[in-house]
């Protein structure tokens, strides 16, 4: 006997179960296979009718496993044409909330697992909802993260939202000289910057920081 609210297509997305009755498709399930990594019953959900692009709470099926980083159900739900660009009020884009998840605990190699998915099935790299991911992978120092995300077309001169400040200033903010190596060859020079080299700009954050606050 399933709890109140339960139905036995919950149980079969929660437990990777498909030898379960199936009353009817549901888009609650799908969520709960995204999250939980069960490929098999999202395929399964999908083929009862599920809408691979409904929201619910957070975001879509989509957004769900991108920040879990369950990129097998991922593939599933890419291969019946999830949209790589929805924006969830929650999350952004898939793109920038598997980015986000890194400062949940999620490993920086499956997010870049993830990104790679969602570009390769055309997410937008430039995409500013609420910032760029690169202006997010940049904000966590996700160095294979900007690497890629630079070589896929990512645009660098594109600044963070609340602050103005672009990817390479935040890198160097942080200290990380090879996020500033990477980002520096595509960015536009800075005006405020007068010396405009990997060293400058470093140490023209540096100032800042060092600056005492009035």
């Amino acid at each position: 006997m399933f709890m109140a609210g339960v139905t036995a297509l919950h149980a079969a997305a929660l437990d990777g179960k498909l030898d379960t009755e199936i009353y009817e498709p549901g888009e609650v399930p799908l969520h709960c296979a995204a999250k939980y990594g069960h490929d098999e019953v999202a395929r399964l959900l999908l083929s009862r009718g599920a809408s691979v692009d409904v929201a619910y709470f957070h975001g879509t099926p989509l957004h769900i496993a991108a920040v879990y980083g369950k990129t097998n159900v991922m593939k599933v739900l890419l291969e019946h044409h999830a949209d790589p660009n929805k924006v969830s009020e929650a999350l952004g884009t898939p793109l920038v909330a598997t980015l986000n998840a890194t400062s949940d605990g999620l490993a920086e190699s499956i997010a870049l697992k993830c990104v790679k998915l969602l570009v390769e099935a055309r997410a937008d790299a430039n995409s500013i909802d609420p910032d760029t991911p690169l202006v997010v992978a940049t904000t966590h120092g996700l160095t294979d993260c900007i690497k890629y995300l630079l070589k896929a077309g990512a645009d660098p001169n594109i600044p963070k939202k609340c602050c103005g400040a672009m990817p390479i200033e935040i890198a160097a903010g942080h200290g990380r000289r090879k996020d500033v190596e990477m980002l520096f060859p595509s960015t536009s020079p800075i005006q405020t910057v007068s010396e405009w080299t990997v060293d400058g700009i470093l140490a023209h954050a540096k100032s800042k920081h060092s600056k005492p606050k009035v």
